[in-house]
């Protein structure tokens, strides 16, 4: 059990959090703004604070400062909106674990905060017993060979990760979304000499043009309309390191070449500055798009793509490695029975049949997204056919017919019914639903204004 403190504003958010960890035995108190918040760090030991970045009355970096003040062993995790990514950034500079992107999932909060924890109590762990330190036990979570997976395609991925990793070269993921391009960039990153360095992740389909081109190269204040304060970009941040460029395909052919000059020239500027800054980083990108076939279209640079690929990861989609598809199951089994302190002993034959026999066009991420909600879901013990059912319906076949009214059918209609379809098999997860539907998160954001989709959920962390 942990003494935990949730600072935000937004009393809907705190409200949800307090009664996930409350429901899973954790102490958890919340507050809106500073002056309760130093009132409470000064009266209890906090095991873990969670605050937006954004204090009414106060400031994030003397927050943290009063925290391990009081308690050295004081976990803060920051949370932030898109425009004040740069302060989470100084935050954990100032001693901060990590930095959460709103809007964020309950779970993927909770993840952090175990993964926190663990930290804590491992470096204590080698206080006392003089073991190896925290980075190295890091390092060997992300080695191929504790991936999950027997089947030869995914094999020969690893014994590609191993090659690659000990050299400083550019490298391309490729795969269908959902299939594990991220994990492979930290396998990449952790085994390699940049270990020691930071990792930076960016989502090239998840922004406009000119945000994502500030978020890789920052921008100077007064640089253009609502650029009220400097932002560091991901270039910069990653200095030393290595970036992970995803949905690489989805980045504008301007963008494209400012990219390739920091590749031949390790130097690019801010927008809106003249002074030129050096950045020393290793680029691995990762894409669901055939690149040669952008090229040939003009859509992706030629120069760029040889650049970037020194070395191609084929990553297989998981209908084609039908054999790992129980490990992966056993495996968030546990890890769901744990994150939600449910007491899970198994899965029946007939529902891992089910599993084994479905295409899972979202691989990966979409079986994961299917175990945790049948965890949360089930009434007894074992995961039955009927919990998955309440996920998904089995395939239909490439034959099946529509069914026309006698009046006929708007294509738009059907349209709207496959994106509202889509979002609630995703719990409402624009970022997860694009991927399924096959377009990019702006693509969607378009469709959901013009077919007046709403839900709660989108409000609350407006």
């Amino acid at each position: 059990m942990n003494n935990l403190l949730i600072i935000d504003k937004d009393k809907d958010l705190r409200a949800d959090v307090c009664y996930f960890f409350r429901g899973i035995g954790q102490i958890i108190q919340q507050v809106s703004d500073w002056q309760n918040a130093l009132r409470l760090i000064e009266k209890h030991d906090f095991d873990v604070i969670i605050s937006d970045v954004n204090i009414p009355g106060g400031n994030i970096n003397r927050l943290i400062q009063s925290a391990h003040q009081k308690n050295p062993d004081t976990i803060v995790i920051v949370t932030s909106e898109i425009d004040t990514v740069h302060e989470g950034v100084q935050a954990v500079k100032e001693g901060a674990f990590s930095i959460l992107q709103k809007p964020f999932s309950i779970p993927e909060l909770n993840f952090q905060l175990k993964r926190a924890l663990e930290k804590k109590q491992i470096k204590l762990n080698e206080l006392k017993r003089g073991q190896p330190p925290f980075s190295d036990r890091f390092k060997e979570v992300y080695q191929p060979y504790n991936f999950i997976g027997e089947s030869p395609e995914i094999k020969r991925v690893f014994q590609i990760v191993n090659k690659v990793a000990k050299t400083d070269s550019n490298v391309i993921i490729a795969g269908e979304t959902g299939t594990g391009k991220e994990l492979v960039a930290g396998a990449i990153h952790y085994n390699s000499g940049r270990s020691e360095g930071p990792l930076v992740r960016i989502n090239c389909a998840a922004l406009p043009e000119q945000l994502l081109e500030s978020e890789l190269f920052g921008h100077e204040k007064g640089a253009f309309t609502g650029a009220d304060r400097l932002r560091i970009g991901r270039f910069e941040q990653a200095n030393g390191g290595t970036i992970f460029l995803d949905e690489i395909a989805d980045m504008s052919l301007f963008t494209q070449s400012k990219v390739l000059r920091v590749i031949q020239e390790r130097e690019f500027e801010r927008l809106g500055s003249s002074e030129t800054q050096k950045t020393d980083v290793r680029i691995i990108s990762a894409t669901n798009k055939d690149l040669m076939e952008l090229m040939k279209n003009g859509s992706f640079r030629e120069d760029l793509y040889y650049r970037l690929n020194v070395v191609t990861i084929h990553l297989p989609p998981l209908r084609d490695r039908n054999g790992d598809i129980r490990l992966l199951v056993e495996f968030f089994l546990k890890k769901y029975s744990g994150s939600f302190n449910r007491t899970i002993k198994g899965i029946q034959p007939s529902a891992l049949k089910m599993l084994t026999s479905y295409p899972w066009p979202g691989n990966i991420r979409e079986l994961e997204n299917t175990i945790e909600r049948a965890v949360l879901m089930v009434e007894g013990e074992i995961i039955t056919e009927d919990d998955l059912n309440l996920l998904f319906s089995p395939p239909k076949t490439s034959k099946q017919q529509i069914e026309f009214p006698p009046g006929g059918i708007k294509l738009e209609d059907m349209e709207r019914g496959l994106v509202l379809q889509t979002l609630e098999h995703c719990n409402w997860v624009q970022k997860e639903a694009a991927e399924l539907l096959g377009i990019s998160g702006r693509v969607l954001n378009y469709k959901i204004k013009r077919f007046g989709i709403t839900h709660p959920r989108w409000k609350k962390n407006r």
